[in-house]
């Protein structure tokens, strides 16, 4: 599934109660400094509230068109929602977390409905999360490419860790009619320093919080053609282009030195390579669940405090090195 890129695979593009209450027990407890948090805290939202204040902060319709994003599942037995447990993936696992941390809404930035279903039965994980969501109340919500579209998105979360004096998105988001310069699919930055490609490599490592890379090294003769009027050395980066998950069709013949992203096929490498780029895989989840403590700390402030945004402890990148 891709995350930035129109090019995505089959699966996505895959209380309690007191029966003797008293005036003083009606009686709110002192505000101080101590009871303040725990007073925001035991508050809730409705549900369609809080669903518009996420459309506003990420709006749909800057998603990709084949996309499904926004409201998902719509639980009709807690209309109100206190807890919320932000994933990359909604796993059977990270379902089983979100019951147990009593959280009414799950927001799972991949949709984990895309697909069409034919039956909902036991027979299957894709299944039996939704049916499980469904018995246990809890909504679904994801944002998908309108994260990745978003100004300060997850393509704005893999460039932070460049020193860079200029920003655009590789495709630019109409706002009123106009391309966006902040808003769109991917992001391009041009380096303030140039950077040698292993200083690049170790950057990217730390800040993906990554022990490996993949590397598709530019073809030399092919690097010297590219930049045969600024005679550019080798392995000297000044243009970076990213594009959170799959970046294959996003990046194709994008003029920059080093391409980052999650994935790419066999065939797609070797096409970058001989166009004298280089490019840097991570695996599809690792540009992508680094953005989630970030994220959160935005919805917290801007979309509603009085929710609790939770990430889930469960969710991980589903592919090992060994």
């Amino acid at each position: 599934q891709s995350t930035g890129s129109s090019g995505i695979n089959a699966e996505y593009g895959e209380k309690t109660k007191n029966s003797s209450l008293t005036a003083s027990s009606l009686r709110p407890p002192p505000r101080n400094k101590y009871t303040s948090v725990s007073l925001s805290r035991s508050l809730k939202m409705k549900l369609r509230t809080l669903v518009t204040k996420l459309e506003s902060f990420a709006p749909t319709k800057h998603a990709e068109s084949w996309d499904n994003v926004g409201l998902l599942l719509e639980s009709s037995s807690s209309p109100a929602v206190k807890k919320v447990l932000t994933t990359i993936d909604l796993t059977e696992p990270v379902l089983e977390e979100a019951k147990s941390k009593q959280c009414s809404m799950i927001l799972s930035y991949h949709p984990p409905i895309f697909s069409s279903f034919k039956r909902l039965t036991q027979d299957n994980a894709k299944s039996r999360i939704i049916i499980n969501c469904v018995v246990s109340g809890i909504s679904i919500y994801s944002p998908h490419t309108a994260w990745d579209s978003r100004n300060n998105g997850v393509n704005d979360w893999i460039v932070n860790c460049l020193s860079y004096k200029r920003k655009l998105p590789i495709t630019p988001a109409l706002i009123d009619g106009a391309p966006s310069t902040t808003c769109g699919m991917g992001r391009i930055v041009t380096l303030k320093s140039p950077l040698s490609l292993t200083k690049a490599c170790a950057t990217f490592k730390q800040h993906l919080g990554v022990s490996t890379l993949r590397l598709g090294h530019a073809d030399p003769l092919q690097w010297v053609k590219r930049h045969k009027d600024s005679g550019q050395d080798y392995d000297v980066i000044r243009t970076v282009a990213v594009c959170a998950g799959s970046g294959g069709s996003l990046l194709k013949g994008v003029d920059a030195d080093l391409y980052v992203t999650g994935e790419m096929s066999h065939h797609e490498v070797l096409a970058v390579i001989a166009e004298g780029r280089n490019v840097l895989l991570s695996e599809h989840t690792h540009t992508e669940r680094g953005y989630l403590k970030s994220v959160v700390a935005e919805l917290t402030k801007h979309v509603a405090e009085d929710v609790e945004f939770i990430v889930s402890e469960s969710d991980a990148n589903p592919i090992e090195t060994i």
